[in-house]
């Protein structure tokens, strides 16, 4: 029987990962084709062949036209493979300044009583909670791979679980940034792990290096190219 896989990506929670291992070993892992690692993980044709992929992310106009344009330049790609993006937004946070006692890691403002400007993204994790529980009661997948090690995505896990027990729903954390494959417990996901009931899928940096896309694909250059 063919099973209809789903998949949720968390585009951020993954981005910062591939961002620090990238900067770390000075290797491009940004240019990730989705499609191809989620595939490496399908063992049935069939299962490839009924795969819905959505991508979560915001757009960061906030940090300028060429971070901006990247961005808009991985979407096209994953686009063209297939993948759906669903956008959130980033919004504004005023917060004080540190104060006299306080010291942050490459931190450059002056302690005082002003307020600084912070921008948050909103609303793809609820976008994707929102998308999992909808999939679940229109009983759209049989599968589901959701691809974050954010724990607030417990409650939907579970709540998806308690509408259908029958729905699969593995939890793929973005690898850590390191060369040595990671412990399990590294991760820190057992809240996710317990919720879907079901044994987390960890990869590594070996097997993202193997799944990027071409530095031209499509017309469309890698714009992280090192």
């Amino acid at each position: 029987m063919k099973n209809r896989i789903l998949v949720l990506i968390d585009g951020f929670n993954y981005y910062h990962k591939l961002k620090e291992y990238q900067r770390k070993y000075n290797k491009c892992v940004k240019w990730l084709d989705y499609r191809s690692l989620i595939e490496s993980w399908l063992s049935e044709e069939d299962e490839k062949e009924s795969i819905e992929i959505f991508y979560f992310s915001a757009i960061a106009h906030w940090r300028g036209a060429a971070a901006v344009t990247r961005h808009k330049t991985y979407i096209k790609a994953l686009t063209k493979r297939g993948i759906i993006p669903v956008y959130g937004e980033f919004k504004e946070k005023k917060t004080h300044r540190c104060k006299n006692d306080e010291k942050c890691v490459n931190c450059i403002q002056t302690p005082d009583k002003k307020k600084l400007i912070r921008h948050e993204e909103k609303n793809s994790d609820v976008n994707l909670a929102i998308m999992l529980i909808e999939k679940t009661l229109k009983n759209e997948y049989d599968k589901c791979f959701l691809l974050s090690a954010d724990n607030d995505f417990s409650s939907a896990i579970k709540r998806a679980k308690e509408i259908d027990p029958t729905k699969k729903i593995i939890i793929q954390p973005p690898p850590l940034p390191q060369k040595k494959i990671p412990l399990k417990k590294e991760y820190a996901i057992d809240n996710l792990e317990h919720s879907s009931g079901c044994k987390a899928l960890l990869t590594n940096f070996y097997t993202i290096l193997k799944h990027q896309f071409e530095d031209e694909f499509e017309e469309l250059k890698n714009p992280w190219k090192i």
